[in-house]
């Protein structure tokens, strides 16, 4: 089977996010506290791309359709951002930490935030926020690790591969 990055197309192994899952005490972006923390930089960039091909099999169709561009916050989200827009051959933005847009202009228009795992959405809102005059259809990510009232609490879809331990 031919697949768009051209890899070994393996099932999508769980032990995956094991390989990334470190536990320690840290301080997530989020502010919350957690004893166990996810870096995705662990990963091979041809193993960040399994976990993409899995993600866009979660999102409609529908979603890519409508998109104009993938935006993304830094850092976390700048491989899986890139990988998501050069699969569906999309404009990339990322947001800076300061809310500062980077890439292409756009005076408007429709897209997906990319980032590697959403915890209280403190991330992908900020890019939300940096992009006033476009409309937000979603946000994807390999994990959900907030509580389901950060869920409940957005206007527009999450998408994700795993739910996994929520920080305190």
């Amino acid at each position: 089977m031919s697949t768009l990055f051209e890899y070994d197309d393996s099932p999508l192994n769980e032990g995956m996010f094991q390989e990334c899952r470190l536990e320690g005490d840290f301080t997530l972006t989020s502010g919350r506290k957690s004893g166990v923390f996810y870096d995705f930089d662990l990963l091979k960039p041809r193993e960040t791309a399994v976990y993409i091909e899995q993600l866009i099999k979660q999102i409609p169709e529908e979603v890519f359709m409508e998109a104009d561009f993938i935006a993304a916050p830094a850092l976390g989200g700048i491989a899986p951002g890139f990988l998501m827009a050069f699969a569906k051959n999309k404009p990339l933005v990322v947001v800076d930490k300061e809310g500062k847009v980077r890439g292409p202009e756009f005076k408007g228009g429709n897209y997906l935030v990319v980032d590697d795992v959403i915890t209280s959405f403190k991330s992908a809102n900020k890019v939300r926020e940096a992009l006033p005059r476009s409309r937000c259809l979603g946000v994807a990510a390999f994990i959900f690790r907030g509580a389901w009232s950060d869920l409940r609490a957005q206007d527009v879809p999450a998408f994700y591969l795993a739910r996994k331990e929520q920080e305190v």
